[in-house]
């Protein structure tokens, strides 16, 4: 599979671009240390900003491989809001999985949209991936509306897809494959 690594991309009222220390502590007040956002991932919020810095240092290191894909959501003033990133599941299959998280300040605005799009539009265009999913707890409703609003394509159910400090999740998969996204571009 080609890959391009974690390149700078500008969107309308974003810049998604690589995660540095120098953002830890912003990371940490305004999404990472807290429950209501890390309440369906598969990390709990963090405790200290050594917690915050210590997951920017790893995905630094991984900026090393042009196989990385994972940018920090940065309002235009430089604030970061969430992150996103694509997980290439399958080198064989050219599979990617699609991942985001935001601050509870900036829900249903849209900007969790807006990075998706340029993310999926970024990979389409500059990788030779076939097929981006992406999965959300069932009591996640906010998400899937994300996922439908940038082309992806429901799925299935899958139970007990994944656990987090509340147990078993119940997920919707999504998925946009290759000739979808040429359609709609």
């Amino acid at each position: 599979m080609k890959h391009v690594g974690t390149n700078t991309i500008e969107t309308t009222r974003l810049t998604l671009r690589r995660l540095e220390l120098i953002d830890a502590e912003m990371m940490f007040s305004n999404w990472t240390s807290d429950d209501q956002v890390t309440r369906f991932l598969r990390w709990d919020a963090h405790k200290t900003i050594d917690d915050t810095k210590n997951m920017i240092q790893q995905w630094v290191n991984n900026y090393q491989c042009d196989s990385t894909y994972y940018w920090g959501m940065y309002l235009k003033d430089g604030e970061i809001i969430g992150s996103i990133g694509i997980t290439i599941i399958s080198e064989f299959d050219f599979k990617g999985e699609l991942g985001y998280k935001i601050g509870n300040r900036w829900w249903n605005q849209g900007y969790s949209s807006e990075a998706a799009r340029a993310v999926i539009d970024y990979m389409f265009r500059n990788t030779d991936i076939e097929r981006i999913d992406a999965f959300s707890s069932v009591e996640n409703p906010a998400s899937r509306k994300v996922m439908e609003k940038v082309g992806m394509h429901y799925e299935g159910l899958l139970r007990h897809y994944y656990k987090t400090r509340d147990g078993f999740h119940d997920c919707t998969l999504y998925g946009i494959i290759r000739n979808e996204w040429e359609q709609t571009y």
